[in-house]
């Protein structure tokens, strides 16, 4: 962030020296002031709102003494970056500047202008101060993300305006209420873009804030984002939609802010109530408003059980705005680039609305003979019976099993026993891989506290001493449990004889290693 202010500092003089008159830029003041607007929580150098200024303004007014030269570097700043079209905020670049010139740098001066109104909440998230890690994030595909963005009806008509706006318009004079389109103009655009011209100042800060337009001191002109818009660049759209998401959900921006973080964060559908509670306590009927607005947008959907989940689109917006806040967020491949132990991984420990259907989603991504090898290959741990059982049930699912690649691990000591059951093959009831898959079957029972399934009790009884003799020579690392439970006739006096017995059998001989079957 320092060489970026360096740099920062560096352009803005290298700007000046082209501009006539030459304006006052003083390298001292402008590092000043770019380094005490980081410090106040700014992720960019050209990222000024009116707030801001009041805030370094704070700071100016605990001197002794203010540079004469403070004020005028400050204002040839705001110039240069409306000049460039660097200001990266949705701010007013008139607004700014009066800002600007209006401010009180006297020493000891009234604080009166503390109190004005916060930057737009959902734009950034400084009170979280970068607030640190975000939960892993399971992106969508690019492609699902624009789509969805351009079935946005607000950011429809905002694209149609700046497609009026053309190579440029002529602001309103005067900044009172912000920037603005002349009558006739705004009047022009209303009947191009289709739409009553009551709506015109909302979509203009739609389009503005989702960079397809920019304002200068006196007009407006072409946005940034506005070519990779039309040319439809891959993730052009979403990056326009998250950008704009502020203006779409005005007036309602700081609770749309709390309840999008609230649900990206967490990643639990949650109800009205539940929201409420946890981010505006005694406003449901507000909370259920402003979530009706975000499902309109996209940024929320509706959940079974009246609850709201956030959406790719919701967690895009809140990844890019952390992101720029200085927050650190970890974004996962997507689904059909993943491999199965990030899976694994994500079932485990990921936001919940990231894993459901995950392992489903990701089978339907591949082939089932390239999803059977990579399942398999991520859950061949002795430890890792609760991968493999819930790979099992998601494989068993499939129309049609791959036999061929099945059949290969058929005779692996972990993975065998559920192989051989995933191509209809099952061995005899007390081979090394069956018994194997059954002991996997138990260790989930008894992470979860359950008791080992009765039927079993007729299913090994009349094999007990062989069952209770390969549970042994396994190495499953349940065996000793299990045997354990069944010396104290979880399944029934055969396999609790069985159980008492084989120690002494086995006793003053070497045990022999299990042959695959």
């Amino acid at each position: 962030m320092t060489e970026s202010i360096y740099a920062a500092v560096h352009a803005c003089l290298s700007w000046a020296r082209t501009i006539r008159p030459r304006p006052a830029v003083d390298p001292d003041s402008l590092l000043f002031l770019l380094t005490e607007h980081r410090q106040a929580g700014a992720p960019d150098p050209g990222d000024w709102y009116t707030a801001d200024v009041r805030a370094v303004a704070r700071t100016v007014r605990s001197w002794d003494r203010v540079p004469g030269e403070l004020r005028p570097t400050w204002l040839a700043w705001c110039d240069y970056l409306v000049d460039r079209g660097l200001l990266r905020s949705s701010e007013s670049p008139r607004q700014l500047r009066a800002a600007i010139a209006a401010v009180d740098l006297s020493p000891g001066g009234p604080d009166g202008e503390a109190a004005g109104e916060p930057p737009p909440a959902l734009e950034r998230l400084r009170a979280e101060g970068g607030r640190g890690s975000a939960p892993p994030v399971v992106p969508a595909e690019p492609d699902a993300l624009d789509a969805a963005a351009r079935r946005c009806p607000p950011l429809v008509l905002a694209a149609r305006l700046a497609e009026w706006v053309g190579a440029g318009r002529a602001l309103r004079p005067g900044f009172e209420g912000g920037d603005a389109l002349g009558d006739r103009d705004a009047a022009r655009a209303a009947e191009a873009v289709g739409v009553c011209p009551r709506r015109i100042p909302a979509l203009f800060a739609v389009a503005r804030d989702g960079g397809l337009l920019r304002t200068t001191y006196t007009r407006v002109l072409p946005g940034p984002a506005l070519p990779a818009w039309r040319e439809g660049a891959p993730g052009a759209a979403a990056d326009v939609w998250a950008d704009a998401l502020a203006a779409m959900a005005a007036p309602r921006g700081v609770s749309a802010c709390l309840l999008l973080d609230d649900l990206f964060t967490s990643g639990r559908a949650r109800t009205p109530a539940q929201l409420a509670a946890l981010c505006l306590p005694g406003e449901r009927a507000r909370v259920r408003q402003v979530l009706e607005a975000l499902v309109g947008l996209g940024a929320v959907a509706r959940a079974d059980g009246g609850r709201f989940l956030v959406t790719g689109l919701g967690d895009h917006c809140m990844v890019r705005l952390l992101r720029r806040s200085g927050g650190t967020v970890v974004l996962t491949p997507t689904v059909a680039r993943m491999d199965a132990r990030l899976v694994f991984d994500l079932l485990e420990e990921g936001r919940p609305v990231d894993t459901g259907g995950l392992l489903e989603r990701w089978v339907a991504a591949r082939d089932t003979g390239s999803a059977v090898r990579g399942l398999f290959g991520a859950c061949d741990a002795p430890g890792d019976w609760h991968r493999r059982v819930r790979a099992a049930g998601v494989l068993a699912a499939l129309e049609e099993a791959p036999v061929a690649v099945l059949e290969s691990y058929a005779h692996h000591p972990v993975l065998g026993g559920w192989a051989r059951r995933l191509r209809g093959a099952r061995s005899g009831p007390v081979s090394h891989q069956e018994v194997w898959s059954v002991l996997d079957e138990y260790a989930v029972l008894l992470d979860r506290g359950g008791p080992l399934p009765a039927r079993d009790g007729e299913r090994y009884a009349g094999c007990a001493r062989e069952f209770v003799r390969t549970v042994r020579l396994t190495g499953h690392p349940a065996s000793d449990t299990v045997l354990d439970l069944l010396a104290r006739e979880a399944l029934g006096r055969a396999l609790a004889e069985a159980a008492a017995e084989e120690p002494a059998e086995s006793a003053g001989r070497e045990s022999p290693a299990p042959a695959p079957s």
